[in-house]
């Protein structure tokens, strides 16, 4: 267990590593398949090393064979398939996992097509479960699943490889079921490598990502208001339907709650310009005048104008604030900082990281 001196059978570890990670909410996620790719791969990965010896090189050719899947999967279920419900960190990278653990145990090719095959009849997640401590749970049942099932097909169980992109399996029952995009994706593969083609978003807060364009917003405004936190009378957000689903705490009453929150966040965002471990931990949604503007804000969706987009540049959060003056404040955010297109600065993602180990130090 990470931090700790203690020790629990692999695919066990695997499990609780992956929990510790993702109960945060500070793990970085990628585009197409709507996943948090690390906090999956890596606890996998480094519980696999006690099973079989691995370099470093070895751990980062299975993460980036893990990641393949992962974000080409995403690519032919389409958002579609988060859209309907499924917690895509727990359905994709059950399957991924699988890959990536068999690529360092070194199984062969067929070998890894029936871990996959075996995982995809555990892959199952569910984003109602969001702003519980059973979001960070199907992260690890993941995790476990993908160490499980690679030892599994080491020893010889099979599965039925076409489980994946068949009308009666994975692909028919969990999304709109398209034979092509599975076509397309075996001559993709490698060519780029989809970590080279999309990149990871890398969050500057340890909230939901979809709060994230809202407190970029917040924070592009934060100057303006700073000093009359208490003259605002309102503050509106609008985005796109299918991220305020995710979303549905407008008045949360714990911590987990708060992070699945967009007006706790933006009010969080107004007040002290971002979020920290050490925020949530004080319960920063129940403190004034983060509170009273909770209590203020109100949150619209709209349809998404293009659904196969997790950030349609074109669909842009806006942010409204009204203040006692009738003065009306507004902005848009497209892409929300730590996104490729809107990265942090490497010393800001340094001086994170660093914050966030001494933290995790002293809990421990």
């Amino acid at each position: 267990m990470f931090g700790t001196a203690r020790t629990l059978p692999t695919s066990s570890a695997a499990l609780v590593n992956a929990v510790a990670g993702h109960a945060w909410d500070l793990d970085d996620w990628e585009e197409p398949g709507n996943t948090h790719p690390t906090v999956v791969l890596l606890p996998a990965l480094l519980a696999t090393a006690h099973l079989t010896p691995a370099t470093g090189r070895d751990m980062l050719a299975a993460y980036a064979v893990g990641c393949e899947i992962i974000m080409h999967l995403g690519e032919a279920v389409t958002l579609d398939h988060y859209a309907r419900g499924f917690h895509s960190t727990t359905t994709l990278e059950a399957i991924g996992a699988a890959g990536a653990v068999g690529r360092q145990l070194r199984l062969n090719g067929d070998q890894i097509a029936h871990a996959m095959a075996i995982a995809t009849s555990q892959a199952v997640g569910y984003t109602v479960q969001f702003g519980s401590n059973a979001k960070p749970l199907q992260a690890g049942f993941a995790a476990r699943v993908g160490v499980e099932t690679a030892v599994l097909a080491a020893q010889g169980a099979t599965g039925q490889p076409r489980v994946i992109e068949h009308p009666r399996g994975f692909a028919g029952l969990m999304g709109k079921h398209d034979p092509k995009p599975f076509d397309d994706m075996a001559e993709k593969l490698g060519t780029p490598w989809a970590l080279e083609e999309y990149g990871l978003v890398l969050k500057p807060w340890p909230s939901c990502g979809y709060t994230h364009r809202l407190m970029t917003a917040a924070l592009d405004l934060r100057g303006k208001v700073l000093n009359r936190l208490d003259q605002i009378t309102s503050v509106r957000a609008r985005l796109p339907d299918f991220h305020y689903k995710i979303l549905p705490f407008d008045r949360p009453t714990t911590r987990n709650e708060a992070l699945f929150s967009a007006p706790a966040c933006i009010a969080q965002a107004l007040v002290t310009g971002g979020l920290t471990l050490t925020d949530s931990a004080a319960g920063f949604w129940q403190q004034e005048p983060v509170d009273r503007l909770i209590t203020c804000t109100r949150v619209t969706a709209e349809p998404a104008q293009n659904p196969e987009l997790n950030y349609d540049p074109e669909q842009p959060d806006h942010l409204t604030i009204e203040l006692r003056t009738d003065e009306v404040i507004e902005t848009t955010c497209a892409y929300p900082l730590g996104a490729p297109q809107n990265p942090m600065s490497t010393k800001r993602a340094r001086r994170q990281i660093s914050q966030h180990h001494h933290l995790a130090r002293g809990q421990l």
